[in-house]
């Protein structure tokens, strides 16, 4: 009886020891597993492959469902991807919010730590240079409705000449500065092509009034000649007429001295 109590309680210890060390060796090798799948996580991190990163964080939790660093790189990884969604989306505003929340995850990837923080850096100054752009663009818009096409374009040009214009983040503002600034240059060009046409319109018609000017001057010219023409000899008639009448009167007056010079009959000799 003795004998097959001890047997029982020997059987006992080693089916014991033998869970035991399985059971160790199995917590060995999840530890082992786990550790492998966050080196990798770090890995993929790194070399950007973010969809990676989250399945070896994903796998981890499946050995260790409670790992606190590993729901923490999970979810950093997520908003990392989402940050980036936003980003593509040029929705710069909630992509900013969006980088700076995942800075502040602690424990964290590291890498993504400080690739978070520069995005936040960049989109500080990239949304100030766009409210810049779209002050001047919305000024631009302004001038052009009343008119001041030049003006406008003035504006437009401080747009599209900025060093940095050229980048995806101000892709919009660029385009929306080109689509207006050849909307001006259109109108510019009507209008140079009218007041061109009412130039050589106003030309034409101080030509026109030019030469009927000169018409009515040869015309006045013409007709003074005509009458000076016909003027003249007339003055030369009157002139002949007034020697003649001279001379009439001239050769009349002898005949009258001489008919009262003549001798009276004597009527003493009658």
């Amino acid at each position: 009886m003795m004998k097959r109590w001890m047997f029982w309680l020997m059987t006992a210890i080693v089916v014991a020891l033998v869970f035991v060390g399985f059971g160790y060796t199995k917590k060995r090798e999840t530890q082992k597993q786990f550790d492998n799948l966050m080196s990798q996580a770090i890995t993929n991190a790194q070399a950007a492959k973010y969809k990676k990163t989250e399945l070896n964080l994903q796998d981890a939790l499946r050995k260790k469902p409670d790992d606190v660093v590993a729901k923490q790189r999970l979810e950093q990884v997520k908003l990392y991807q989402e940050g980036l969604a936003e980003l593509k989306q040029d929705d710069y505003e909630q992509a900013q919010l969006t980088f700076r929340s995942i800075a502040k995850i602690s424990p964290s990837l590291s890498i993504l730590t400080q690739r978070a923080k520069k995005k936040d850096k960049l989109l500080e100054s990239v949304l100030k240079q766009r409210e810049k752009y779209d002050d001047l663009y919305n000024e631009a818009i302004r001038l052009t409705e009343i008119g001041a096409y030049s003006q406008s374009n003035e504006n437009l040009v401080q747009i599209l000449d900025g060093k940095n214009i050229d980048e995806k983040y101000y892709s919009q503002v660029r385009k929306d500065a080109r689509e207006l600034q050849e909307r001006n240059n259109s109108i510019l060009e009507q209008i140079r092509i009218q007041n061109h046409q009412a130039a050589i319109r106003r030309q034409r018609e101080q030509q026109r009034q030019e030469e009927a000017k000169k018409a009515q001057q040869a015309a006045a010219s013409s007709s003074s000649s005509a009458e000076n023409q016909n003027g003249e000899p007339k003055k030369n008639d009157d002139k002949n007429n007034g020697q003649d009448n001279v001379k009439d009167s001239s050769e009349s007056k002898p005949e009258t001295n001489n008919a009262a010079t003549d001798p009276q009959p004597n009527n003493e000799n009658k």
